[in-house]
């Protein structure tokens, strides 16, 4: 279409909402408010290169009049397009245009499918590749990287030039828009890069240079005093002039984009660098900000520290990122901090319903959600981030604001300032696909002026995404928070358990509802569900029972949300889907066995949490198997045991630690669980 238009004698360009017999000369937002203050044909994506291909073209009001052509409006469309009266006159034919300036143009521009604002700049590109709709974005994405492979313009990385784009990911731009400030940005042929790369390290005093400032009328001049500044000066521009040729060169491929850049690293992050390109807009070179993610570089958003001279480096820079790796989602559990009076206040800078909130590293994604007790005046937000495609969560207590929004505000400013430092202080999980466990990590905060601390259990990693618990407790105010983050483990099978209540098991195996587990060899000992004790060399010393310790504390220890979970209980099938314990060589098998659990609602997580003090620490018994009896099952069949008599049989039990361990709990060779 480009080339058809170039080889065309005249076009005629229709303006269907002109209704003079002149050309509008000057911005009319009431009459053309959806196209800018100027008539439609100048903000569609394909007129563009109608307007500049041809040699003339001639402009017509809706009645069919003729109001002027190209040529003689050069100067108004040059203000209406931010296209150079010479372009606009003559093409773009012999001149030494950057591939940012011929984005800015499309900047503003729009067409009905997303993929036709790419499809339309390909002939002032001079580039070709196959038109597929329903590819979306990507489309853009394509004509960058065809336009990398033909040309070594580093303006193309140059987009949004002041920094107003908050995202971290890809290093091309996601649509013409992000070019919109782009017009005045040239291309740095290498006989110049030297000079001006001299020029930007003076300019903000890099490398230590002891600067001595002489003013001379209204000139200040720098002069650098170190003399090993010089040497190192010296130095970098041999190499500046050493690596002229890996400057114009870039290699694609799926590691990335391939460059040799000087690069300034950052002060605030090691893995955070400013790269220079081989671009200016008449002052200084143009820059961007690059993190380390992987193997790659992720262009991310500006940031002060660059001090340091630039050292040229082999960069591959991400240019596609998966969706998979750009959103996580967040679910947050929050419930458990309600005991203590501490209610959900909201969120900023952005609400959202219910307890699940999808996140993006694309905008370095932060949200803070504020918690308060207003009785005893004390206040904590928790931050949920996503940033260098890493989650990460952080606790901020309150510094006497005067509203919760105000607190919110500032904590939101204070983590964003420091997400590349909480991203890069989480903990990192280490996968073992045959361990039972899954890492959990807590950290905890001891909110100031007051007796509560306030703990954050982080994990969830079967699908990347990630869970998050937060928890008050009674703190005796000996820590000094946010400390660091700790480890606990939780088993991935077995019974559920209201926050990171552990369990564990032994040599012997049933299932309950589906769930695999162990029990333990059976003895005499009667122990009734919520009984909690100590355990040690094999024996259970029960110390008291949830249900009576708490008949005070509730109206009705007996109510229905108390009420055990009736389980089903498989036994005698084939593998190891059975009940089975060694007695005298014999295999033992229940009868009528069902199991019997302590329910995992709220009402009992805050039935626990009031013994706290003298529960921590204990094992509690959340599950019982009941049975009528017991028989052996040997060659010569079905038969009792003996003259040994069983009503009830206790085979599972879990930690019951509000301290949140920081290891698992084992007592002797059998942990977490004992005999009856």
């Amino acid at each position: 279409m480009y080339r058809w238009y170039r080889n065309a004698q005249v076009c005629y360009a229709y303006l269907n909402d002109v209704d003079e017999e002149v050309f509008p000369v000057e911005r009319d937002g009431k009459k053309f408010d959806k196209s800018n203050g100027w008539p439609e044909w100048f903000v569609r994506g394909w007129t563009l290169q109608e307007l500049i291909a041809p040699k003339r073209v001639e402009f017509f009001n809706k009645d069919w009049v003729s109001i002027g052509n190209k040529r003689r409006l050069a100067l108004v469309l040059e203000d209406i397009t931010k296209i150079q009266t010479d372009v606009v006159m003559d093409g773009l034919a012999g001149r030494r245009l950057s591939v940012a300036q011929i984005m800015s143009w499309a900047a503003d521009r729009k067409t009905t499918r997303v993929e036709d604002r790419a499809y339309s700049l390909m002939g002032l590109f001079g580039v070709n590749m196959p038109m597929l709709y329903g590819e979306g974005e990507k489309a853009f994405q394509r004509l960058q990287l065809e336009i990398i492979r033909t040309s070594s313009d580093h303006t193309i990385f140059a987009w949004d030039p002041f920094g107003n784009i908050q995202r971290t990911g890809s290093v091309l731009a996601e649509d013409p828009s992000d070019f919109r400030y782009c017009g005045r940005i040239k291309k740095v042929e290498p006989s110049e890069f030297v000079d001006k790369l001299m020029n930007y390290i003076g300019y903000y005093d890099l490398g230590n240079p002891w600067c001595i400032r002489r003013e001379t009328h209204s000139t200040l001049t720098k002069i650098p005093t170190n003399p090993a500044h010089w040497c190192r000066l010296a130095w970098l521009r041999w190499c500046a002039q050493s690596f002229s040729q890996q400057l114009r060169t870039f290699t694609v491929s799926n590691a990335g984009i391939q460059v040799c850049l000087p690069a300034i690293p950052l002060s605030d992050s090691p893995s955070r660098f400013r790269a220079l390109l081989a671009c200016s807009d008449g002052s200084t070179l143009e820059t961007i900000d690059l993190v380390l993610a992987g193997s790659s570089f992720d262009r991310t958003s500006r940031a002060d520290g660059a001090t340091a001279l630039p050292e040229f480096k082999t960069l591959y820079l991400t240019y596609n990122l998966d969706a998979n790796e750009t959103h996580r989602e967040f679910t947050l559990d929050d419930k458990h901090a309600s005991y203590y009076g501490f209610t959900r206040c909201g969120t900023f800078p952005r609400k959202f319903p219910g307890d699940t909130v999808t996140l993006s590293s694309l905008t370095d994604d932060l949200i803070v959600i504020v918690y308060a007790n207003d009785d005893v005046k004390s206040r904590f937000a928790v931050g949920l981030g996503y940033y260098l495609r890493r989650g990460w969560v952080h606790i901020v207590y309150d510094d006497q604001e005067a509203d919760w929004t105000a607190f919110a505000e500032n904590a939101h400013a204070r983590m964003w300032k420091a997400r590349a430092k909480h991203a890069q202080s989480m903990p990192e999980r280490l996968d073992d696909p045959t361990s039972d466990y899954d890492d959990y990590f807590v950290k905890h905060a001891h909110l100031p002026r007051s007796i509560w601390g306030v703990k954050v259990a982080w994990g969830g990693w079967g699908t990347g995404d990630f869970k998050v618990m937060v928890d008050v407790e009674q703190c005796p105010g000996c820590c000094d928070g946010p400390c660091t983050w700790t480890t606990t483990r939780r088993p991935r099978r077995g019974i559920d358990t209201p926050g990171l209540m552990g369990a564990d098991y032994n040599q012997h195996k049933y299932k309950l509802d589906g769930w695999l587990t162990w029990l333990d060899e059976c003895s005499g000992q009667q122990i009734a569900l919520g009984d909690y004790g100590d355990y040690s060399n094999g024996n259970f010393k029960c110390t008291g029972n949830i249900f009576e310790d708490t008949r005070t504390l509730v109206n009705d220890p007996t109510s229905s949300v108390y009420c055990p979970v009736v389980s089903r209980v498989a036994v005698g099938e084939q593998g190891t889907n059975f009940v089975t314990y060694s007695h005298n060589g014999k295999l033992v098998f229940p009868r009528q066995p069902k199991g019997l659990s302590l329910p995992t609602n709220e009402c009992l997580v805050l039935l626990l949490k009031s013994l706290s003090t003298r529960a921590a620490g204990k094992h509690l018994v959340i599950t019982v198997i009941q049975c009528s009896g017991f028989y052996e099952d040997d060659d010569d069949g079905e038969r009792d045991p003996g003259d040994r008599e069983f009503s009830a049989m206790i085979v599972y039990c879990s930690l019951f630690d509000l301290e949140y361990r920081t290891q698992p709990q084992t007592v002797g060779t059998t942990p977490q669980c004992h005999k009856l």
